[in-house]
C-alpha cells in the first residue's frame, strides 16, 4: 500500500542532507543534486495534482501508486457523505494513510447558476476547495506537510471528451532529522502553484488519464536550518503521457508519475 506522499519528500532530502558535500546552512543552492531532490518533490505533488484533476472532488486516491489515477470513478466531483448548504457541499474530513483531507465541492450550469448535484448533461463547471495535512516518519526523518488547493474545472456541458482544470495551490512542508549525538539538520519548505489550462481526457475503457496538455508552475522556496532562503521555479508542460518534461530554474528534466520520481534529461 502507498504509505503517502511526503515519503518521495522524505527520500529526496534526506539523500540530500546526508550526501551533500554542502558546509553550511546557506549554501543549499550551490549543491548540484537540489535541482534533482526538487524536481522529485514536484513529481510528488505532480501526481497529486493529476489523481485530483481526474477525480475532480479534492480527494487523493489512498491506493498503491499511480493506480488510483485508473481506478473507476466515482462520478465528477463525488460528494458521499458531504452535507449541502449555501449552495456548496462541504465535507467532513477523510483520514487514511496519515493524510486527512477537508474539502467543499460547487456545481453550476451553464448559466452560472448553483446546482445541488451534477448532472451530466447541464453542469458545465465545478469548482473545488481543498485543504490536506499529512505527517510521516522514516527514521530519524519525519516531516509535516498544509496543503490548499482551489480549483475549477470547465468543459463539462453536455457530451464531452475532455476537460479543462484551471487554479492555484500552496504547500507548506516542515521537516526535520532527529539525528541523535550527529547535528541536526531541519528544512523548511514552501510551493506557489500555478495550474493553467490543463487539458484531461474523460476516463473511458483504454484512455489513459494524463493530461494532454498545460502547464503546472511550482515556485519553491526552501530553509534550512534557519539559513538563506533558496527559490525553484518548476514547470512541467503536460503532453498525454505519464512521463512529461519539466524545467527546475531552467535545467531539463524529465518526471515518472507513475513512480513520483524525476530524471534529468
Amino acid at each position: 500500500m502507498r504509505h503517502h506522499n511526503l515519503l518521495a519528500f522524505t527520500a529526496a532530502l534526506a539523500a540530500l542532507a546526508c550526501g551533500s558535500n554542502t558546509t553550511g546552512p546557506n549554501d543549499l543552492g550551490t549543491d548540484a543534486s537540489f535541482n534533482l531532490a526538487v524536481a522529485t518533490v514536484a513529481a510528488d505533488g505532480v501526481a497529486d495534482d493529476v489523481e485530483i484533476m481526474v477525480g475532480m472532488n479534492g480527494q487523493p486516491n489512498f491506493l498503491v501508486v499511480g493506480a488510483g489515477l485508473f481506478a473507476p470513478p466515482e462520478g465528477p466531483g463525488n460528494v458521499n457523505g458531504c452535507g449541502f448548504g449555501g449552495g456548496r457541499w462541504t465535507c467532513p474530513p477523510n483520514t487514511a494513510n496519515g493524510i486527512t483531507v477537508t474539502r467543499t465541492v460547487q456545481f453550476f450550469d451553464g448559466a452560472n447558476d448553483p446546482q445541488e448535484a451534477y448532472d451530466a448533461e447541464t453542469t458545465a463547471r465545478i469548482e473545488v476547495e481543498a485543504e490536506m495535512e499529512a505527517e510521516v516518519n522514516r527514521g530519524p526523518w519525519s516531516a509535516k506537510t498544509h496543503r490548499h488547493r482551489s480549483l475549477i474545472f470547465t468543459g463539462l456541458l453536455g457530451t464531452e471528451t475532455e476537460r479543462t482544470a484551471n487554479g492555484t495551490a500552496q504547500a507548506d512542508i516542515e521537516r526535520f532529522r532527529d539525528a541523535g549525538n550527529s547535528p541536526e539538520r531541519s528544512y523548511d519548505m514552501e510551493a506557489e502553484i500555478t495550474i493553467v489550462d490543463v487539458v484531461i481526457p474523460v476516463r473511458a475503457e483504454g484512455v489513459e488519464p494524463w493530461p494532454t496538455s498545460g502547464t503546472t508552475t511550482r515556485v519553491y522556496t526552501v530553509i534550512r536550518d534557519g539559513g538563506d532562503p533558496v527559490v525553484r521555479t518548476v514547470v512541467v508542460t503536460f503532453d498525454g503521457t505519464a512521463t512529461p518534461p519539466a524545467t527546475v530554474n531552467g535545467e531539463p528534466f524529465e518526471l515518472d508519475l507513475h513512480n513520483r520520481r524525476a530524471f534529468r534529461r
